[in-house]
């Protein structure tokens, strides 16, 4: 029995310390499998490599926020993570991503998971049925037609869009031009559903500059959401 939890104890130190290892930034062998990781956009700057079925619950100090693009190789495909732990805000890429502020995920990833196979390691299917009504109901105010339903989806699916992508075509959409854009009162309501799921409560005068985030930044009440996550108040309530 002793000898086998050494043993085990020994695994898990190996084990760990290859993660540590692997998320170091450097220059190294490209994976033929996997993906890599890039401080700079276009793939330039330092970087460190995982290979498909790798993951990171938790970046080191120096990586932590700092992945700027993310070059896919092979089959696999990645899932990133704005929280330690595969918590937080969630977007996978199945392909290139050669800068991360166009999909608003640049320097906000804290873990991270790698798998091989594009199309085996997909979304759930209500997640991402979520995420399509949630935008529509966020930007135009209604349900998704079925046409509209099964295009968003598809794309989140098999062209591994990010949620970002969903809501930034859906702006650029005739329709949401028509109805004036985001306006003050859609934005508070989106502030106040955040407010309302995280800290069970009606926004205070306090809200107005998420209100403002909604306007300026296309802020979803996800975003909302993970900032008030890290509030005191939410906090004292766990």
């Amino acid at each position: 029995m002793r000898r086998t939890l050494m043993l085990v104890a020994c695994v898990a130190v190996i084990a760990a310390s290859s993660t540590v290892s692997g998320q170091r930034w450097g220059r190294g062998k490209l994976p033929q499998d996997g993906a890599c990781f890039y401080q700079d956009p276009d793939f330039h700057g330092d970087y460190f490599c995982l290979t498909g079925g790798e993951e990171l619950a938790a970046m080191s100090s120096d990586a932590n926020d700092k992945i700027t693009s993310i070059k896919i190789f092979g089959q696999a495909d990645v899932t990133v993570f704005s929280d330690v732990r595969f918590a937080g805000d969630s977007t996978r890429f199945a392909g290139n991503v050669r800068d991360l502020k166009d999909e608003k995920w640049n320097d906000r990833i804290s873990s991270l998971r790698v798998r091989s196979g594009v199309g085996e390691n997909v979304r759930p299917a209500g997640d991402v049925d979520q995420i399509v009504r949630r935008a529509y109901l966020e930007l135009l105010d209604r349900e998704p037609d079925p046409q509209g339903f099964v295009l968003y989806r598809n794309h989140m699916v098999n062209d591994g869009w990010s949620e970002d992508r969903v809501r930034e075509t859906l702006r650029n959409s005739p329709e949401f031009r028509s109805k004036g854009g985001m306006t003050v009162a859609k934005a508070q309501e989106i502030v106040r559903r955040a407010y309302l799921e995280v800290l069970k409560r009606e926004p205070d005068p306090g809200s107005q500059g998420y209100v403002d985030k909604v306007m300026r930044d296309h802020w979803s009440q996800q975003d909302v959401e993970r900032e008030l996550r890290k509030s005191d108040e939410y906090r004292r309530k766990q």
